[in-house]
């Protein structure tokens, strides 16, 4: 898989967690370059638990993002603000022993939306979605590298670990890689026009759809988008290469 893909980069950019049970997002884009994005998040409490104690021990896992508490909606608005990004609704929740987060937004163009769901500083590379024009006239939605400003480098690493952090960090690596066996990754990228092919595994209309679980994250698949839809009675902007 590649972490450029979008809708990974929501899950890293929101949760920030490893073992992300559930993420569900749809992406629709509008005949003028914009359109609406729907996030919806679960998660165990306990394992956004043990990742918040293998942080705290210097465990190495993934970059330092937001954690879920720091997601609030006053956040992403501060993170949208400029960028042509309005969150519509929010929602956080816990029940049951899970925590929740729904929330929609609407944006005026892909780099502004690219931008809301990267992480804070594009410690994922700066890279969210772009139209760009086919040499046969259609359009294609893809990876763009937007090169956002990146994360300033920490002058200070982590001490090292003792021996018995390093055996905790080993029970929680256990729950965090088992929370792996629930995970249920749905993502949909809508596109205003015919889609005239697409790599994603699963196409219904206009709409291109990438499923990702325990039982087919290890294969090999396509998870950067790459959508060729008609052009037919739309003038979208296009990304600059």
């Amino acid at each position: 898989m590649r972490a450029s893909f979008l809708v990974l980069m929501v899950a890293a950019a929101l949760l920030a967690m490893s073992g992300c049970v559930q993420f569900h997002s749809d992406v629709a884009i509008d005949g003028k370059g914009g359109g609406t994005a729907t996030v919806k998040m679960s998660v165990a409490t306990d394992v956004l638990k043990a990742r918040a104690d293998m942080m705290s021990m210097g465990g190495a896992m993934g970059m330092d993002l937001p954690d879920y508490d720091t997601v609030t909606r006053g956040y992403l608005e501060k993170r949208a603000a400029g960028h042509g990004v309005t969150i519509n609704t929010f929602d956080k929740g816990e029940a049951a022993g899970r925590k929740t987060l729904a929330c929609t937004l609407s944006f005026t163009d892909l780099k502004g939306i690219s931008w809301v769901l990267n992480d804070v500083s594009g410690a994922l590379g700066g890279a969210g979605l772009g139209v760009a024009k086919t040499p046969d006239g259609n359009f294609v939605l893809r990876t763009k590298q937007y090169n956002f400003p990146a994360t300033p480098a920490k002058t200070t690493p982590p001490p090292a670990p003792t021996p018995e952090q390093m055996q905790r960090q080993s029970e929680l690596a256990a729950t965090l890689m088992g929370a792996i066996n629930e995970l249920d990754i749905v993502v949909k990228l809508s596109v205003p026009g015919d889609v005239v092919r697409s790599n994603a595994p699963k196409v219904e209309g206009r709409t291109s759809i990438w499923t990702i679980n325990a039982a087919n994250m290890m294969a090999q698949q396509e998870v950067a988008p790459e959508i060729v839809f008609s052009s037919k009675g739309l003038t979208l902007p296009t990304a600059a290469k």
